[in-house]
């Protein structure tokens, strides 16, 4: 897949350190150093480093609920109007435009299936038992109804106009159509633990979006009043590491901080100011460059160096966390250069 152009070149010139500030402070009238967007880029970097976050300023949380399933009725066709929309004129597009493409082969996927067979409770319960996530990539090992998911979106990628799938994807799907079954399960469960091989990563794009279809029809079903906080930034209902985190409009929890699970699509209730990986509140920093996006930021550790992209989807509700983490890739290239490695997963983004 290495046709698609890279972002960095193109957008590097955008990322401007002076606009590094806590989620939601403008909106929140925080104060703001009018000296910053004077500086040159050293200075503002020194500047930035020493930002601190707001917790005063964190919204109405209220009675937030711990999580909130995913409906996986409306998931994949929403994500796919996003990818589209996120397309236009952007340097990524032919790529966003292909994982629209893709998104809907999910979606029609996912209403063409049969209704999943009843899970074992007893495992169910024995996991959330022990805290553990109720769904395990164990469960894919002799799952028919994955399976069956994964070959009708192989089949669906190949019934797919040409325009919209470029050769090496196309190849890369036809070359996991030929795996034997056990292989295409391992590497479903690999894309699951965040390790997939590096020398496949164009077949683990598709394995993902089955497993995206799979896990979400999965945790639709679950008693999400079971579901309990497990680790910092493990999803409580598949154990995947986050995509992103959202700060979310809902009546019931104005400006509470959600992780979003890349795979289930579950998202589970964070504390806002503190790292998703490690748990640190002492040194998270916020980073943002609104010509990328003006509701998309990274949040930045200084005590595991690690990043998250953080999104404020109560300002602009059409954010979807798998969409808007890739199109906001430029993000990511320019905070690598400080030395910060990903603390989420995204199996699209390759």
């Amino acid at each position: 897949m290495a046709r698609w152009p890279r972002a960095g070149s193109l957008l590097r010139g955008l990322w401007d350190t002076s606009s590094a500030t806590p989620p939601g402070a403008a909106r929140d009238d925080a104060p703001v150093d009018p000296e910053l967007a004077d500086t040159d880029a050293a200075e503002a970097r020194a500047r930035r480093d020493a930002l601190r976050p707001d917790p005063a300023k964190i919204g109405g949380v209220g009675d937030a609920p711990f999580a909130a399933l995913p409906d996986a009725v409306t998931l994949f066709a929403a994500r796919a109007e996003r990818f589209d929309a996120l397309a236009a004129g952007h340097p990524l597009g032919d790529y966003l435009r292909f994982l629209a493409a893709l998104t809907r082969v999910q979606d029609s996927v996912r209403a063409a299936l049969p209704p999943l067979p009843p899970p074992d409770e007893a495992a169910l319960a024995l996991r959330l038992q022990h805290a553990m996530p109720p769904l395990s990539p164990q469960d894919l090992d002799g799952d028919t109804a994955f399976a069956a998911t994964l070959d009708a979106l192989l089949r669906g990628i190949a019934a797919l106009d040409a325009a919209l799938v470029p050769d090496a994807a196309r190849d890369a799907a036809a070359r996991l159509a030929g795996r034997p079954a056990a292989e295409r399960t391992a590497l479903a469960a690999a894309v699951s633990a965040g390790a997939t091989p590096v020398d496949h990563l164009a077949e683990a794009v598709f394995a993902a979006a089955a497993l995206q279809v799979h896990l979400a029809r999965r945790a639709a079903t679950l008693d999400v009043g079971a579901l309990h906080a497990v680790a910092d930034g493990v999803c409580p209902a598949c154990g995947s590491a986050p995509v992103a985190s959202l700060v979310v409009g809902w009546t019931r929890a104005s400006k509470a901080r959600y992780c979003a699970c890349p795979l289930c699509a579950t998202q589970w209730n964070h504390v806002r100011v503190k790292c998703t990986a490690c748990g640190a509140t002492d040194s998270v920093l916020y980073h943002n460059v609104p010509e990328v996006s003006p509701d998309v930021a990274v949040e930045t550790c200084g005590t595991c160096r690690s990043y998250i992209k953080h999104m404020q989807q109560h300002a602009e509700p059409r954010l979807d966390p798998v969409a808007d983490d890739i199109a906001s890739y430029a993000l990511d290239l320019l905070i690598r250069e400080d030395g910060f490695r990903r603390g989420g997963l995204n199996p699209m983004f390759v």
